[in-house]
């Protein structure tokens, strides 16, 4: 009698898919968000680096609430936008930082490479198009600016 247990072999290529995705961003792009960072760190008599990262972190954990009016957030929207694909749900994204040229920069997290569908079961490829997008729209909304996003071994 065969074994019931089924050894499923991921194929190479979808073992990129499977890693968590790090969307680097830098300082403000606009003279209005530098502004608020300024009176901010001055505000809270701490350094720049604090309030740029905490600032970035405080927005990506609002937009990480769903709304009001529905089950889906920011992310789940954006998914939907730039990758056609309707009823999906983003991977699950947290903040931390980087380091260059020794200042200390925001960047953000996907936890793996893949949407899913409004059963949250079936899974489609998080595509590098789709990615850049979601860098170059949150750049847009957040007013930081967007650098690259990586394909990450570990977090």
């Amino acid at each position: 009698m065969e074994s019931p247990v089924i050894h499923h072999t991921i194929p190479e290529d979808e073992k990129i898919y499977r890693r968590p995705i790090a969307l680097y961003f830098g300082g403000p792009w606009t003279t209005r968000q530098q502004e608020i960072l300024d009176k901010r760190a001055i505000k809270w008599d701490c350094s720049y680096e604090f309030v740029l990262n905490d600032d970035f972190a405080d927005t990506i954990n609002s937009y990480s609430n769903a709304r009001a009016d529905s089950d889906k957030n920011y992310f789940d929207y954006c998914m939907l936008i730039h990758s056609g694909i309707s009823e999906v749900y983003s991977p699950k994204v947290w903040t931390d930082s980087y380091t260059h040229n020794g200042f200390r920069y925001p960047r953000l997290i996907l936890k793996d490479g893949f949407i899913r569908d409004k059963n949250k079961v079936k899974r489609f490829f998080l595509r590098d198009e789709v990615i850049d997008l979601l860098g170059k729209t949150l750049e847009e909304h957040t007013e930081y600016e967007y650098i690259e996003f990586k394909r990450l071994k570990n977090v």
